[in-house]
């Protein structure tokens, strides 16, 4: 069992079991979502997610786009949210506690990464999502 939390931990969650290795995001949304390269999550089924607290709390901002970005009101975290489409929940790995013992597996929407950033040459890149 893995817990995880916001920056203020009034959002609380814990992940029985993951169903990935952690990937990398390089698109230009998550890349602003998170201020930094790229956003770092894995994702588990919903079965092994449960809240512990604070989860009625969360508050979502969506672009026209549709990319969503579920967060903390108090302190601004980006928190799990719920990815209908895979029946999946996205963790970001920034928020777990301890270590799940996951590896980095992949790099997504590298065809739009910053400039500046390099990858890493063990880490298989995809051009856009998964299936690129």
């Amino acid at each position: 069992m893995t817990e995880g939390g916001c920056l203020c931990g009034e959002v609380r969650f814990s992940v029985e079991r993951f169903d990935s290795s952690v990937f990398k995001c390089h698109c230009s949304k998550c890349r602003k979502a998170f201020g930094g390269a790229s956003s770092a999550a894995a994702l588990a089924a919903e079965t092994s997610f449960r809240w512990l607290k604070g989860s009625e709390e969360v508050r979502e901002y969506r672009c026209e786009s549709g990319f969503l970005r579920r967060f903390c009101p108090q302190c601004g975290s980006v928190v799990p949210q719920f990815l209908p489409d895979y029946q999946l929940q996205w963790i970001p790995m920034g928020l777990l506690d301890t270590n799940p013992g996951l590896t980095l597996g992949h790099h997504i929407h590298v065809a739009s990464k910053a400039a500046w950033e390099i990858l890493d040459n063990e880490t298989h890149p995809h051009a856009q999502g998964f299936d690129s």
